[in-house]
């Protein structure tokens, strides 16, 4: 498992690495992976170079950089790994988790907060691993990563399921069946009858929308927003505290 840090401050970065080490060391869990950066263009340049990172811990404040944008041009770029802020500022709380941001923990740095944390990260992680499905589409059988899906929607005996490269399946079966297959691997919902959504890849809710990246919007049923909204919160941000 891969981290990226990214503080513009060194001694932040040695703490914070200390402390993955000593959590690495508690749960008996394989030593981490661990990259240090200090401003957004190196990080940057390190993803555009091929580095696969797992995990984001991001300062707010990164020198005459914002970390919330620096998670907004990751998202971009199509990284739907975890992202940790670890900050002084709970300014920018709100616009963190527009990005899907796992935590928002404030420094100085509370260990056990940290840990529970990482935890959630780990398993989020794990809970999307590579899973394949195969489907049956109009150009044959093809092998779908169900990462890569944003979302299907139903017309008449077929479902055209849009996945992040902007590819579209156009599959020949019913919406109860696409959802037992999809609902196996974990992280789809239902919303409304024509749409079936992978709550790996939702942005934001709304009272009338779900806002996917690549801003796909799905609407929202007229009294459906709460289970939709509980239903993501469960998925992503599974005991998640109050900051």
């Amino acid at each position: 498992m891969k981290i990226a840090i990214c503080d513009d401050d060194s001694c932040v970065l040695e703490e914070v690495s200390l402390c993955i080490n000593k959590y690495s060391d508690l749960y008996n869990i394989e030593k981490f992976d661990v990259y240090c950066f200090t401003s957004v263009s190196e990080l940057i340049n390190a993803v555009e170079n091929r580095v696969c990172i797992d995990l984001f811990l991001l300062d707010v404040y990164i020198g005459e950089d914002l970390g919330t944008d620096l998670a907004k041009e990751l998202r971009k770029k199509g990284i739907d790994v975890p992202i940790i802020f670890l900050t002084s500022s709970l300014e920018h709380a709100p616009q963190s988790f527009e990005t899907g941001t796992l935590r928002y923990l404030l420094k100085p740095m509370d260990t056990e907060k940290f840990y529970e944390a990482m935890n959630a990260a780990t398993e989020l992680i794990g809970r999307n691993e590579e899973k394949i499905i195969l489907l049956n589409s109009n150009d044959g059988t093809e092998k779908v990563n169900v990462k890569r899906i944003l979302y299907s929607e139903s017309h008449g005996h077929y479902q055209y399921i849009n996945l992040y490269d902007g590819k579209q399946l156009k599959v020949r079966m019913k919406v109860a069946e696409l959802y037992g297959l999809l609902s196996s691997c974990g992280g789809f919902l239902c919303v409304g009858r024509a749409y079936i959504v992978n709550l790996r890849n939702v942005k934001k809710i709304s009272t009338s929308e779900v806002l996917l990246y690549q801003n796909h919007r799905i609407p929202i049923p007229r009294g459906k927003f709460v289970g939709i909204k509980d239903a993501f919160w469960d998925f992503q941000y599974e005991g998640q505290e109050n900051f």
